[in-house]
């Protein structure tokens, strides 16, 4: 038998066998986002403070003088995971300039409308012209 090249998933040097979780890009899939870890916690509780005490957003130094983190880099990298998940906004080029946006409700599964959308009956497709 002549050897076509082809691996099987899940066999020796191919794909990992399928766990359930979806495409491995992403795509198609919606996931819950992952909770805060204790740090992104403890820096959001430093800046909410911090506003309602000073009126303006602590600097990296002091965020990290609060939390107790030495790096100013590592400061900096917690703010940037917190301004990717939409918890923290700047409305200057500094960190200082920070603003907390306000939190989204939580979504509870099973509450989504399904009602129609675009033009979309209620099973999400269009009417034929």
């Amino acid at each position: 038998m002549v050897d076509s090249g082809r691996v099987e998933p899940g066999g020796a040097g191919g794909a990992p066998p399928d766990d359930g979780r979806g495409p491995a890009d992403g795509r198609g899939v919606r996931r819950e986002p992952r909770p805060l870890t204790a740090r992104q916690e403890a820096v959001l509780a430093v800046i909410r403070s911090w506003l309602t005490e000073h009126g303006h957003g602590p600097t990296v130094r002091e965020i990290g003088a609060r939390v107790g983190l030495a790096s100013t880099s590592s400061v900096a990298h917690q703010l940037g995971r917190l301004e990717a998940r939409g918890l923290i906004a700047r409305t200057g080029r500094d960190w200082s300039t920070c603003v907390l946006v306000e939190e989204p409700p939580a979504r509870r599964p099973g509450l989504r409308s399904r009602g129609p959308v675009g033009g979309a009956n209620r099973y999400g497709r269009r009417p034929a012209p």
